[in-house]
């Protein structure tokens, strides 16, 4: 048969129970410890993030003054473009009704036959830039004219000449006043004395691509 032990405490219950609140004590104190380094760790990590953003702030204030400075700089740049924008505009309204001579002069030289000669030129304009009147119309002051003197070979190529200026869109109202046959030497030749006047056409404003540049 065999034998049984049992333990006997023979320590108060008074004792039992201020064991039992001194663990509890020292494990609330372990947990409050822990809790201050967990905080002391949070607040560690923010205030070094918290730096890490102050200083971003301070860099961006920096980099914020020297674009400023640069603006204050370019500044004038944009008052001259507005300077230079009115300019435009401005000499773009005065010579809007300019007769385009350097256009009506490409054209005669592209019209003009290989066999033909132009011995005087002289171009006249009206002042005050009176408007071609409508076709049908008249009494109305045309733009200007322009008087054109020149040598060929035949009264063919003369009305050769005269046909191809009244195709040329800036030209209005050909006239011929003389055809007559000469020699130079022993070659024949026809003299002749033809005028244009001018359309709508030759203003400037009716060319595609003529603004005038300051």
């Amino acid at each position: 048969m065999t034998a049984t032990t049992r333990r006997i405490n023979l320590l108060p219950p008074e004792r039992a129970e201020k064991r039992r609140a001194r663990q509890i004590t020292t494990t609330i104190v372990a947990a409050g410890v822990a809790l201050v380094v967990l905080l002391g760790l949070v607040y560690g990590a923010e205030a070094v993030r918290l730096q890490s953003q102050k200083h971003a702030l301070e860099t961006q204030n920096t980099t914020n003054a020297t674009l400023q400075g640069q603006v204050a700089q370019l500044s004038q740049f944009s008052q001259l473009e507005t300077q230079l924008q009115a300019r435009s505009q401005l000499l773009s309204n005065l010579t809007q009704d300019e007769v385009r001579w350097s256009v009506v002069m490409a054209d005669i030289s592209l019209v003009i036959p290989s066999d033909t000669w132009l011995t005087n030129f002289t171009a006249s304009e009206n002042a005050a830039g009176a408007a071609q009147p409508a076709p049908g119309t008249i009494g109305s002051t045309p733009l200007g004219s322009i008087q054109l003197t020149g040598i060929t070979f035949s009264h063919l190529d003369v009305a050769k000449w005269l046909t191809r200026l009244a195709g040329v869109d800036a030209f209005t109202n050909t006239y011929l006043s003389l055809s007559s046959k000469a020699t130079i030497g022993p070659q024949p030749v026809v003299n002749f004395n033809s005028s244009v006047q001018l359309s709508n056409q030759a203003l400037r404003h009716n060319q595609p691509g003529a603004e005038r540049q300051p």
